[in-house]
């Protein structure tokens, strides 16, 4: 199981989910009463698990780490929720509807959330990373404008793998490359996290539209391959045995219990 897997950062992540709940509460009560919040294990731990092993393999410190970790989970929550809001009239006091199936404060609470990576940038001192994690951000909504376009085109589509690049992919890549970054890594290295970050996200997303895991078998080789040539630590067999996890695996979901 992915629990057993990441059991040796279990610590760091428990610090990361820790430091995202407080962040849930507002004066009117949990942001969940307005939106969606619902997550999968996996997608609860799956990108701040990747900033963590990222940033462990070349030394970043724990607060840093902690801090980029809670922006990315935030920056995914936040477009989760947008990817979410209905088309439909937003006035739901109109028939007694649910406030988190229209759309009015489920846009207020992704801008929310967005606006929350801000401030844990800012409070870490890594405004520096706000141009490149605002890039991840366009692509991401770029990916769900093309999502509107997709019309029952089938998972092999080259627009269909593109949507998948845009709305997952490109945040494993920056939970990989970014935290590398931030750790001193050299540029290859870099590079190296990036290419793997990327091919782990494209078989992940993919696995969450309901593709086969052998049809994403060709993406995971090459996150494996790119893996391989990162130096030797705890750190990267961990990353490893996520890709053999993910090689048998249909299991991840999009909304389960918080």
């Amino acid at each position: 199981m992915l629990s057993n897997i990441i059991q040796p950062i279990a610590d760091e992540l428990a610090l990361v989910e820790d430091m995202i709940k407080k962040q849930l509460i507002i004066k009117s009560g949990h942001i969940g009463m307005f939106a969606h919040l619902e997550l999968s294990y996996t997608n609860k731990i799956i990108r701040p698990a990747l900033v963590i092993l990222s940033s462990r393999i070349y030394g970043c410190d724990l607060k840093k780490t902690a801090a980029l970790a809670s922006a990315f989970q935030f920056i995914y929550m936040g477009s989760r929720v947008h990817q979410g809001v209905s088309e439909n009239d937003s006035d739901y006091s109109r028939d007694g509807c649910d406030p988190r199936d229209g759309s009015q404060f489920p846009v207020l609470v992704g801008d929310y959330l967005y606006g929350k990576f801000f401030t844990f940038l800012s409070e870490a001192g890594m405004l520096n990373l706000l141009c490149p994690l605002a890039e991840i951000i366009c692509e991401v909504h770029e990916g769900s404008i093309l999502r509107r376009r997709l019309n029952g085109q089938k998972h092999s589509s080259k627009l269909f793998r593109e949507v998948v690049r845009k709305e997952t992919a490109g945040i494993f890549a920056g939970c990989c490359f970014i935290s590398a970054d931030v750790s001193g890594a050299p540029k290859k290295a870099r590079e190296l996290m990036k290419k793997f970050g990327l091919n782990l996200g494209m078989a992940y997303g993919l696995m969450e539209c309901g593709v086969p895991a052998e049809k994403t078998a060709v993406y995971l080789e090459t996150a494996r391959n790119a893996l391989s040539l990162v130096p030797r630590a705890p750190e990267r067999e961990i990353m490893e045995e996520i890709v053999q996890y993910l090689s048998g695996s249909g299991v991840v979901l999009r909304r389960m219990v918080i």
